[in-house]
């Protein structure tokens, strides 16, 4: 089976981490994969991270480019490579397949919670196809293409009762067996909070985080992993808090970096206001550390609510100071609970569990 997976980018993300893992797996498993980048490769890191037998396409594109060359060429390699199934990554990028067997042999990932409106401006296929396609959301033109898998159930449900598209739910995977276990049952001096995710805070409530940090003893520290348009506004939350030195920016690290040294923090917490899923969440599981997330969400679900972890309500600082106090002055209740979570991790959401279900449904374009 030929598979090409199609994505705008390789840069540190939930998407792209995914997208390598998915891919490799497939590969492993014996099928012919290919992967289209349309914009300029960012991360090598990234690009070194897929199996020899993968094959990887950079089609360089500038962000934000007008130029339909890019387009010209997915469409010549599209051609050439003959694929069974166009694995999308994004909704829009239907738009960008001139073949009409191919886009009946197309498949698309909803990797968030649906926003926005579905577009019909059809035309838009033959001008131009990349001019404006990733302005409005995430549903651009989803109720056209045949086959849409959600990534939990949260989207799922959504994308039924607001846009009346029927999706099959796939979990995202990690490589379980990565991730170096937490052995230590007691917290730390001070205690240590992680959090992995783009800076976005409006989305992610990094600054969430920042308030309960302030209401709580000064033997709490937090550090963030990743980078993006909130940095300036997190870092002058902090020090306005005055909570600078107990707050790191630690930047973008690479998911070796990241399964290494989970394991070194006492909790993870996962404050977002949205979120569709939560692969960060099952990373942290995987790592033997105990987890809090925000009510309502992705990552309430793979959690199974407080089942696998704990859940504060959504938007609410003080509940989220609360939880943090109780994970810190009940850590034997919480390493109790975390090797129960890590063995659902591994069962239910690893890649080779992922992979495995794709291929399945991959099977009805044959």
């Amino acid at each position: 089976m030929k598979v090409v997976h199609i994505w705008w980018s390789l840069d540190y993300g939930g998407i792209e981490t995914m997208l390598v893992n998915i891919a490799n797996k497939q590969s492993e498993e014996g099928a012919d994969v290919s992967v289209v980048i349309i914009d300029e490769i960012k991360a090598e890191a990234l690009l070194h991270a897929f199996f020899p037998s993968v094959r990887v396409v950079s089609l360089k594109r500038k962000r934000h480019s007008k130029s339909p060359l890019p387009y010209l060429r997915l469409n010549y390699l599209l051609w050439k490579m003959h694929p069974d199934v166009v694995h999308l990554h994004g909704s829009c990028l239907y738009r960008a397949i001139w073949s009409r067997r191919l886009s009946h042999a197309a498949c698309v990932t909803l990797h968030d919670l649906p926003r926005g409106a579905v577009r019909h401006d059809g035309a838009l296929r033959l001008v131009l196809p990349f001019l404006d396609m990733k302005i409005g959301g995430n549903v651009a033109c989803i109720n056209e293409i045949p086959h849409v898998f959600a990534i939990s159930k949260a989207v799922r449900d959504e994308l039924s009762d607001k846009y009346g598209v029927n999706s099959t739910v796939v979990s995202n995977g990690i490589i379980t067996s990565k991730f170096a276990v937490r052995s230590i049952k007691t917290v730390s001096k001070p205690f240590r909070i992680v959090q992995v995710s783009r800076l976005e805070h409006d989305k992610k409530g990094q600054d969430l985080l920042i308030q309960a940090v302030a209401r709580m003893r000064e033997d709490v520290e937090v550090d963030f992993i990743g980078v993006g348009s909130s940095m300036d506004y997190l870092q002058q939350l902090a020090k306005k808090l005055k909570v600078e030195s107990r707050i790191h920016f630690l930047g973008s690290k690479t998911q070796q970096y990241i399964a290494d040294n989970l394991c070194q923090y006492d909790l993870f917490v996962q404050p977002s206001r949205y979120e569709g899923f939560g692969l960060t969440v099952t990373e942290a599981m995987a790592a033997n550390i105990p987890v809090l997330v925000s009510a309502g969400q992705g990552p309430a679900e793979v959690t199974c609510g407080s089942k696998y972890g704990w859940v504060f309500e959504n938007g609410s600082v003080k509940d989220l100071a609360k939880n943090i106090e109780y994970v810190m002055n009940h850590y034997v209740e919480a390493s109790e609970k975390v090797v129960q979570a890590r063995q659902y991790v591994i069962g239910t959401y690893d890649v080779a569990v992922t992979a495995r279900k794709y291929m399945e449904e991959y099977k009805i374009f044959l």
